[in-house]
């Protein structure tokens, strides 16, 4: 499900009848799974209930780097509960170094480190609400934005929009769409169930 409506989408771009549904859709949800891939996170609304994800620990490190969430319930390490006053979650409070609010998105054993074996086995279990609690409004305009530029891609060959003179016109990043998202990017990314 897409975190922008087809009606917001429709309202924001003014789009004419012209565009079917299922393009506008379309469009949203290919600029969707691009941000995701460029921010390397899944921006999405935390659900109702907490539900259990396993990670692999990176070898003898006492921070944990997990999905978005906005709350945990239980944390295991090799099958071992681990007590909730033996580690912490970062960012603490859940506000950033600007002070906005942003889910959790690594834990910290205030001792130790988390139980890694030799064949990368995940050996940690986090039960939690994965996702965010309400999404950023930044995110949602460059969602919108990038849609808007999909759609305007049909008139696009080969990355030319137009000529002037003897000169083609190239197609070229979204400035606003890569502000909008900048303080939301992972320094790193990485797959699933990792």
């Amino acid at each position: 499900m897409s975190n922008v409506t087809l009606a917001e989408f429709r309202a924001w771009a003014r789009l004419d009848v012209a565009v079917s549904d299922g393009v506008a859709q379309a469009a949203i949800d290919a600029a969707e799974e691009s941000i995701n891939d460029h921010l390397g996170r899944q921006v999405e609304l935390a659900g109702d209930s907490a539900t259990e994800r396993t990670f692999v620990p990176d070898g003898d490190s006492p921070v944990l780097r997990i999905h978005d969430c906005t709350e945990i319930t239980l944390v295991e390490d090799n099958g071992v509960t681990v007590p909730s006053d033996a580690w912490q979650a970062e960012p603490v409070n859940g506000i950033d170094s600007t002070g906005q609010e942003v889910p959790y998105s690594q834990i910290r054993l205030l001792a130790g480190s988390w139980t890694a074996l030799y064949n990368n086995q995940a050996t940690v279990t986090i039960t939690a609400r994965w996702g965010w609690a309400s999404l950023p409004s930044r995110y949602k305009q460059a969602v919108m934005i990038a849609a808007a530029d999909l759609l305007q891609q049909a008139d696009v060959r080969n990355g030319v929009i137009g000529y002037a003179g003897d000169y083609a016109v190239r197609v070229k990043s979204n400035p606003a769409v890569t502000q909008l998202l900048r303080k939301l990017r992972r320094a790193e990314s990485w797959g699933v169930g990792r």
